[in-house]
């Protein structure tokens, strides 16, 4: 094969990262320092960093950072980043082609960051790779595509009951460290984040962790304990005006942020925690529904509604009376998580703007359905099924595992169009897909098993 010019795309370097078994190998920056790699990070979506997050050795020191990934050395430079705050958190940086042992990577706060060429730890170049996998693409068709609608079905359901028991062992696995009510409220507040800022809300919780907040509102009335939650959370989230320069407070957003930062002042523990940066925050390219501001304002009321039983309690009270009803179970549960309203956030999308939302928007609600159901179906239900195992309570193991073989479905998104296109040529949902399960599926045969190629072994690895 001719020497390829062009060097690699970066979304090929994204997947050459998370699919690659960094791990197990030896690595060494360009200029000589070992690199032990033990946790890759999360991939961003936003501007910033391409992962955030990830945990690398370098020589006998552990850190903690952003990693950015270029298809040349020089880009770092080209696109800016040693100019921009946003990467003074970048802790390596990864290239390819050919990348001088001089090359220097420096932040824009002056600080030298590690350079490590992939190409070294590959078996052939990245553009060699990417050229090869294009190729193959091309002349990839879904095996599943071709199977009937019975085995679909099938390998699909099975597909969702794996996605529900690797949830599952993540709880079974992190119950050895946390108590119940941390876990859950953690799980919830990753789930409220979706994928741009899952990241700060689990910081958020463990920042300001759930009993920490109950034993501040334990003999309030519902409304000022939900307003003392809201204080506690924005304040250690650092999103309250107060908290950053020159932030100008419309007059109809004043009284409501003197009450909370009036609050925060006499947090019990304000001074014993660190609390989170505003830029740690992603709004860039989000729904304003979905903005952190409001999903913070539903953690404050979710950790009010579940203050006097706790989470497992409330959960098993409320669904005491309809264990034999699956569907009916389904809607006790998404009744502890709808919020159709609230006196500030029903109207506004965050602290900086005057214009209200109008009553009769759709997004007026704080945490409506759709929202709701992905966190019963992804977090409610298999920390269910373990919590049930623990207590040797079968019976309501095996309501919840019907409660979740019978879930209605959820909104569709990105990962089910894509496998709905390349299985049924249609991004959207046929009628064999008929419930959260089968969806659960999809998104695990997309995440986890759907390679070029590699049909057989998907395929086989279902059917065993």
């Amino acid at each position: 094969m001719d020497k390829i010019e062009e060097p690699a795309r970066e979304g090929f370097l994204y997947h050459l990262w998370l699919d690659r078994q960094f791990e197990s190998q030896t690595l060494r920056t360009i200029d000589g320092h070992a690199v032990e790699i033990l946790e890759k990070g999360v991939r961003n979506y936003d501007s910033g960093p391409d992962f955030l997050n990830a945990l690398i050795r370098i020589d006998a020191e552990l850190e903690r950072g952003d990693i950015e990934i270029h298809p040349i050395a020089g880009d770092w430079y080209a696109h800016g980043h040693h100019r921009d705050p946003r990467y003074n958190h970048v802790i390596l940086h990864l290239v390819t082609m050919d990348c001088p042992p001089s090359f220097r990577t420096i932040r824009q706060d002056a600080a030298l960051i590690p350079t490590l060429n992939l190409d070294n730890y590959l078996e052939k170049t990245a553009e060699e790779l990417q050229v090869e996998t294009d190729v193959r693409a091309q002349r990839f068709q879904c095996a599943l595509a071709l199977e009937d609608k019975s085995l679909i079905r099938q390998l699909v359901e099975r597909a969702g009951d794996a996605r529900f028991n690797v949830k599952k062992g993540r709880f079974s696995e992190r119950r050895q460290n946390d108590p119940w009510n941390q876990l859950i409220y953690q799980s919830i507040l990753e789930a409220l984040g979706y994928s741009k800022n899952q990241i700060p809300f689990r910081r958020l919780a463990e920042t300001v962790p759930i009993e920490t907040l109950w034993s501040c509102i334990w003999n309030d009335p519902p409304d000022r304990a939900r307003l003392k939650c809201e204080a506690y959370l924005f304040g250690a989230a650092g999103l309250l005006p107060s908290q950053k320069p020159a932030t100008a407070t419309p007059p109809m957003v004043k009284k409501y942020v003197e009450e909370l930062d009036i609050l925060w002042r006499h947090f019990p523990f304000r001074a014993k925690i660190d609390t989170l940066r505003p830029e740690a925050w992603q709004f860039f390219r989000l729904r304003p529904s979905n903005f952190p501001t409001r999903r913070i304002a539903a953690a404050a009321t979710i950790a009010v509604r579940f203050a006097t039983d706790g989470f497992i309690g409330t959960f098993v009270k409320a669904i005491a009376d309809v264990l034999q009803k699956p569907l009916k179970v389904c809607r006790e549960l998404e009744r502890l998580f709808v919020m159709p309203y609230h006196d500030f956030w029903s109207h506004h999308f965050s602290f900086e703007e005057s214009k209200s939302i109008t009553a009769a928007s759709k997004d007026s609600c704080l945490l409506g359905e759709e929202r709701s159901r992905d966190i019963i179906v992804n977090v409610v239900l298999p920390a269910l099924v373990v919590y049930a195992e623990e207590a040797h309570d079968y019976k309501l193991k095996n309501v919840i595992l019907e409660t979740y073989t019978s879930y209605p479905l959820l909104t569709e998104n990105d990962l089910t169009r894509q496998m709905c296109e390349q299985i049924f040529a249609t991004p959207r949902q046929p009628d064999i897909i008929t419930g959260a399960r089968m969806q659960q599926g999809l998104i695990h045969l997309k995440k986890e098993m759907c390679r070029p190629e590699q049909c057989d072994v998907c395929i086989h690895t279902l059917t065993e």
